[in-house]
């Protein structure tokens, strides 16, 4: 939480600087704080993980631990930890198999038409860390534990101008560079159609969300996080410990205890998420969005961080029952190697600051002329 003069200009251009419009927004469930203090005239708090502005002296703004009911639960389903997001507590089931999971994502897409259902897994439980006095304040809980989607690049403390020009220069020099790849192995037809497809992902809307998309991928600091429709795909981010050597070949290991593998359930309101395989070039294909059935949320930016766990429904703490995903086969596939993934030959290659195509045209040849 920050003190904010109400005179700052901030204040008064909530969209650039990704604030929530509406001040002291509260829920009917907020508690009586009794340490709560008087007005103050001149200041105001905002909560710069989801932009949220308030007074000190609200009660429990994000409601109180103790009345709110748990968010979506169900009770089929066995409860065995909760979470704190604004105006909700969140609900983590104990997995049972997968088939009580597809029914329980099930239920959710039927209960929310209008939003996309993603997943997210992790390793671990990544928490904000707040004061004890800053909980009480917020939850009416001192020991509130609150989960943390932040991404890349609030993470490494860079400048939010700078990597979208970041991501707009590389994604647009990649596209060039791998065009010239592809005109070894496109009849000529196939090729102008990739140079029109890149003209005009170049001149529209699409080109930033798709720049996100590979920047969160390979590496560049980005404001997205991943996430995925494929619950085998999610299941092995959580179980699985991810190192990227840098030959840009991935190196993983199972974990052997699963008490903090975790599988994120999200409801996403449409405009803030899309899907890799919606806006994706033309030829290029077999990169590791494609495999992993990536979508990409454009969130946590400005004075909202966290805004992703704001559209948190519910998690499933993994347990040894769920499923061996860390075979080498299934690892490539997530992962594919340069001379398979045009992007990550065109990364690796500015990396090791050469050229070296001829491994790469030749497994183009392959792909394109078996078509």
């Amino acid at each position: 939480m920050q003190s904010i003069n109400i005179t700052d200009s901030k204040l008064e251009y909530p969209g650039f600087y990704n604030i929530y419009p509406i001040r002291n927004e509260i829920s009917i469930h907020s508690g009586v704080n009794e340490l709560a203090k008087k007005e103050d005239k001149t200041h105001l708090l905002i909560d710069d993980n989801y932009g949220r502005v308030l007074n000190e002296n609200i009660n429990c703004p994000y409601s109180n631990s103790k009345t709110i009911n748990y968010y979506n639960h169900s009770a089929n389903y066995t409860i065995i930890d909760e979470l704190r997001v604004p105006f909700r507590k969140i609900p983590v089931y104990k997995f049972e198999d997968y088939e009580s999971l597809f029914k329980l994502i099930s239920q959710i897409e039927k209960e929310n038409p209008d939003y996309e259902i993603l997943l997210r897994g992790q390793t671990s439980l990544y928490t904000i860390r707040r004061a004890a006095d800053e909980n009480l304040f917020l939850f009416g809980d001192g020991k509130a534990k609150e989960p943390s989607f932040k991404p890349s690049f609030v993470r490494s403390d860079f400048n939010e101008f700078f990597i979208y020009g970041l991501w707009h220069s590389q994604t647009a020099l990649m596209l060039n560079d791998v065009g010239i790849d592809l005109k070894e192995v496109l009849n000529s037809e196939d090729y102008i159609e990739y140079q029109k497809d890149v003209f005009k992902i170049k001149n529209s809307p699409h080109f930033t969300p798709i720049s996100l998309g590979f920047a969160q991928h390979y590496g560049l600091p980005s404001v997205g996080l991943d996430l995925t429709k494929d619950i085998k795909v999610a299941t092995w981010f959580a179980t699985n410990k991810l190192i990227i050597e840098n030959d840009g070949l991935a190196e993983t290991r199972q974990l052997e205890d699963f008490s903090e593998s975790t599988i994120f359930i999200f409801r996403c309101p449409k405009d803030t998420v899309f899907s890799h395989k919606s806006i994706k070039p033309k030829f290029i294909e077999n990169t590791r969005p494609d495999r992993q059935d990536a979508w990409f949320c454009h969130s946590g930016w400005g004075l909202s961080k966290n805004q992703l766990a704001s559209y948190l429904v519910c998690a499933i703490g993994l347990n040894n029952r769920a499923s061996n995903l860390s075979n080498s086969d299934y690892t490539h596939y997530l992962f594919p190697d340069r001379s398979e993934d045009l992007v990550l030959n065109y990364f690796m290659d500015i990396k090791e600051n050469s050229k070296n195509t001829g491994e790469v045209k030749r497994a183009l040849n392959k792909i394109y002329l078996l078509k």
